[in-house]
């Protein structure tokens, strides 16, 4: 079970979720954060070049630690790269790599679904080119639109999709992205379980610009309640068990929080609930772009 989890540490080099209340971790905490995660078998970490220094400190636990020959990292380009420009996209991976101290990339990510609008323009070919160097392992794209995760599936060069989804949001799961992920033997990586915090926050905690979430916590806390769980149990138990063929990324802003998701998660407890509570959830809570400034 634990090799599913992915450690994503956008908090490591920037303030990062709606119930982040601790702001971005120093160096020591960072140390802490990674090295409680590989030494109980998390192995497989993500990251962008857009998370602030999120990179550089990586690498830089990574080097106190002695481990960098023995992780798996998975980084996004920059969204405001020059896709078109290969010797920029290029230098950008080598940044990377320097910046976290590994000699290639597990897997490499376009950061948003539109960039595969220059797949067949060059950037497949540049992608590929970077394979073939030993630069990067796999390819993938970040996805927010689940017919266009989809669809992706289809192109030649593409082994990872990395998707939003959890107990609210089963939106690409409808349209059959886990199913056809599988039958194409191509990697899931399911992001926001706890969708950047919101699904955790204390009820008297959300903001008043968005009450309009407040029945579904209220939902959430009861079905919790009634198995006999936190909300954060039942969330991070359901994300393992309703996609068992997928990676799972959860993030940290302290150590007891890396501690806690792995008794989550490592739990062999199977949940029965009534999934039809959560249907046509409104796009204003699935998708954080949608959310009122705070």
């Amino acid at each position: 079970m634990i090799d599913r989890l992915v450690l994503g540490v956008v908090q490591l080099g920037m303030p990062y979720g709606i119930n982040n209340k601790i702001g971005k971790p120093d160096f020591n905490s960072a140390c802490d954060i990674v090295k409680t995660a590989f030494d109980n078998g998390i192995t497989r970490f993500d990251t962008a070049q857009a998370y602030g220094d999120s990179e550089e400190i990586l690498g830089n636990v990574f080097d106190k630690l002695k481990i960098n020959k023995k992780v798996k990292v998975y980084s996004k380009l920059d969204p405001k790269l020059n896709l078109c420009d290969e010797f920029a996209v290029q230098q950008s991976v080598e940044d990377s790599l320097c910046k976290l101290k590994i000699n290639q990339l597990e897997g490499l990510l376009l950061h948003h679904e539109d960039s595969l609008n220059y797949w067949d323009k060059g950037l497949g070919s540049m992608l590929q080119g970077l394979v073939t160097k030993g630069k990067v392992k796999l390819v993938g794209a970040s996805f927010y639109s689940p017919q266009k995760a989809f669809d992706a599936l289809d192109i030649d060069g593409i082994d990872i999709i990395q998707v939003p989804a959890n107990i609210l949001d089963r939106r690409f799961e409808n349209v059959g992205v886990f199913k056809k992920a599988k039958e194409c033997n191509k990697d899931v990586f399911v992001r926001s379980v706890f969708l950047q915090g919101l699904l955790l926050m204390p009820l008297a905690c959300v903001p008043v610009s968005m009450k309009y979430v407040l029945p579904y916590l209220e939902q959430l806390e009861k079905m919790a309640f009634d198995l006999s769980l936190n909300r954060q149990e039942l969330v991070l138990r359901y994300a393992g068990q309703r996609w068992p063929g997928s990676f799972v990324l959860f993030g940290a802003e302290t150590m007891a929080q890396v501690i806690d998701n792995l008794r989550i998660f490592s739990k062999k407890i199977i949940l029965s609930i009534n999934e039809n509570i959560f249907k046509n959830i409104p796009e204003n809570i699935l998708n954080p772009m949608f959310w009122p400034k705070l």
